[in-house]
């Protein structure tokens, strides 16, 4: 029997999901002693931020088209964050950066995956494809972002 949700549901699934990457790049962030590091990860833990926000504040026109579309649910398994990894307090920029780009392709998987379900309408498909490129994006201005911080 296929299972099957609301992009609702899939979207307060994402916001708890990058409400959990915040709290952890904040926790994270504490443990290290690295000016560099911690700048760096605050830098990401805004960037977290940033898309929470936007998934909290969809398109007001397109909204209840885009929310109450209802999909095979496709489960996100990339969702298990790397702590065991990412608070090995012997991390660098590129490392962090590595691992952050990593958590973004997986979502940018996800939000492809999404596009590519029947029944979702085209603002359905505009909305992931525009969670798509805030990803891509991120990940340029954080990589601009390291370069900076490793150079002072």
């Amino acid at each position: 029997m296929q299972t099957y949700r609301t992009v609702a549901e899939v979207v307060d699934f994402l916001k708890t999901y990058h409400q959990q990457l915040q709290n952890f790049f904040l926790k994270y962030q504490d443990t290290v002693n690295s000016e560099r590091l911690k700048m760096l990860l605050d830098y990401i833990r805004r960037h977290e931020n940033n898309i929470q926000y936007v998934l909290e504040t969809i398109n007001e026109k397109d909204r209840d088209i885009i929310l109450k579309t209802w999909i095979q649910f496709v489960p996100f398994t990339e969702t298990i964050l790397p702590e065991e990894q990412l608070t090995d307090p012997k991390q660098d920029i590129d490392s962090i950066v590595q691992q952050v780009f990593e958590l973004d392709d997986n979502l940018i998987r996800f939000y492809d995956k999404m596009i590519h379900q029947a029944g979702v309408s085209g603002p359905g498909k505009e909305f992931f494809q525009h969670l798509i490129s805030l990803e891509e994006k991120q990940k340029i201005q954080i990589s601009e972002a390291a370069q900076q911080i490793k150079a002072l």
